[in-house]
This record gives C-alpha cells, sequence and structure tokens, in this order.
C-alpha cells in the first residue's frame, strides 16, 4: 500500500494545483463581475499556472511510470545522475529563469497587481490583494528557499530509497 502511495504521490501534487487554480478562480469572480475587460488575463493566469505549474510533476509522474526512477523520492536525490531526475530539477530551473523574466522583465508583477484577487496576502484578519512592489520584493525570498532547497539536494549524501 504505502508502495502505491508513493509511486502515484505525484498525482496528488497535479491535483493540488488544479485545486489551488481553481480556489485563485473563485476569488477572483467578483473581480471579474466589476471589470469584465479583465477576463482574459485572469484566463491566462489561470492556464498558465496549471501548464507549467505541472510541467515537474508530469515528468516525474513520466518517469516512474516508464520505470526510469522508482517512486517520487529519486528525485530528492540529483546526486544519482538520473536522466529524469535530471530533467525534473532541469525543469524547475528552466520555470524559475522564465518566472524571473516575465516577473521582472515582461511586467508580470504588474500584471498580477492589475488582477486582484489572483494573489492575496494575509494580513491581522483580512485578505488584502498583492502590489507589484511587494511581488518584487518577495519573489527573490522565495526563489533562495527553493535554491536552498536544490543546493541541499546536491550536497547532501543520501541512500534512494527502494520500496
Amino acid at each position: 500500500m504505502i508502495t502505491i502511495l508513493f509511486k502515484y504521490f505525484w498525482i496528488a501534487f497535479i491535483i493540488i494545483t488544479f485545486v489551488n487554480a481553481f480556489i485563485m478562480r473563485h476569488r477572483s469572480k467578483k473581480y471579474i463581475t466589476e471589470m469584465p475587460d479583465l477576463k482574459d488575463g485572469y484566463d491566462k493566469l489561470f492556464k498558465g499556472m496549471i501548464f507549467y505549474g505541472n510541467i515537474p510533476w508530469v515528468i516525474m509522474g513520466f518517469g516512474i511510470i516508464s520505470g526510469l526512477s522508482n517512486n517520487m523520492f529519486d528525485y530528492f536525490n540529483p546526486k544519482s545522475m538520473n536522466s529524469i531526475v535530471l530533467v525534473f530539477h532541469f525543469s524547475i530551473i528552466v520555470l524559475w529563469v522564465l518566472s524571473i523574466r516575465w516577473i521582472y522583465f515582461k511586467s508580470g508583477a504588474e500584471f498580477i497587481e492589475n488582477h486582484p484577487g489572483f494573489i492575496q496576502v494575509q494580513g491581522f484578519g483580512n485578505r488584502n490583494n498583492i502590489s507589484a512592489k511587494q511581488i518584487k520584493l518577495f519573489y527573490p525570498l522565495m526563489l533562495a528557499v527553493g535554491i536552498a532547497g536544490m543546493i541541499m539536494m546536491w550536497i547532501m549524501d543520501k541512500p534512494t530509497l527502494k520500496l
């Protein structure tokens, strides 16, 4: 039973990505009602989140189902130099680079700011829409955490779990 769980856990990541997108879509409905001209922009955000957000999980699923990797734990060990694990990690790096380009050089932060409700920050008892300045300020911090995790996976010695 546990073997099956770890072999197909990537499906849970895909489901979570879809659930998050639908939550953001639901939050945005009142803004679309107030400003219908923003609907196309919201649709682009939702489709982008679903498409780009699932690329690593589809790679992981393909690797596990095809037998190129055993389970999700293989993806915590890029030092094994398993080709599909490296493709998984490379896809994450490419997504980071694309997100930096979009946020800082293609006005992505402003696009998100102009589509309220898509990303909100929790304040003291209330939710506030995020500003482009906040996105540009906090994105490097979020990225640093991801990079630190990636570095740790490369430098730590850990055995590959065989289930």
